[in-house]
């Protein structure tokens, strides 16, 4: 089993929740409100500078998980423009289940 960990500004998150539907994924957790600095600048939430990310989890298959992993890649390649780095990371970590 693996466990998926993708990091995206929240924007995104209706198109990342039906991009693991159409790839049958169905459990998730998500965590709001996640600041940082990566890639694209340090991310403050502010009125000023309001842009936020947040975290999706899930524990898959690793089969599963592979398939996840080809798709968000084709997505990140639609998006990326000009060069530039989108807001979007996605690990995968090996995972065991124990209760």
């Amino acid at each position: 089993m693996k466990m998926l960990m993708i990091v995206a500004r929240d924007s995104m998150l209706s198109e990342l929740e039906q991009l693991l539907r159409d790839n049958g994924i169905s459990a998730y957790t998500i965590i709001n409100n996640v600041m940082g600095k990566g890639l694209t600048g340090r991310l403050y939430g502010t009125f000023l500078q309001p842009d936020i990310n947040s975290i999706i989890f899930s524990v898959l298959p690793s089969d599963q998980a592979e398939r996840a992993v080809s798709a968000l890649t084709a997505l990140h390649k639609d998006l990326t423009t000009h060069g530039q780095p989108i807001s979007l990371k996605v690990f995968t970590l090996p995972c065991e289940e124990h209760l």
